[in-house]
């Protein structure tokens, strides 16, 4: 089972989360709209992954990967936006690392 931690904006943590929660294989173990607060966590619950979705007010995208990496999270960072990726990309990059995590 992989392990997610999603920084997502509130208009949109429950589209997002229910498109990751289609995964079988995933579990998504927290959602926040606050980047402090998505690392924090981060650092006690060791996601195995970390979905920033770029569309969250308070997510900067390349600061959040900036300060994930400080931190020395074994988390797989990936960074999401509708506008830039296809719809199903997440839910492929998601049930991919899950696959790789636990192959068949």
């Amino acid at each position: 089972m992989l392990t997610v931690l999603v920084l997502v904006g509130r208009e949109r943590a429950t589209e997002l989360i229910s498109r990751i929660e289609s995964i079988p294989e995933v579990c998504v173990l927290s959602h926040t709209h606050d980047t402090s607060l998505a690392l924090a966590r981060a650092r006690v619950l060791l996601p195995d992954a970390l979905v920033i979705d770029a569309s969250a007010p308070s997510a900067n995208a390349d600061a959040v990967v900036h300060r994930a990496r400080g931190l020395g999270l074994p988390s797989e960072l990936i960074v999401h936006a509708d506008d830039r990726h296809p719809p199903d990309g997440l839910v492929r990059t998601l049930t991919r690392l899950a696959r790789d995590q636990h192959p068949v």
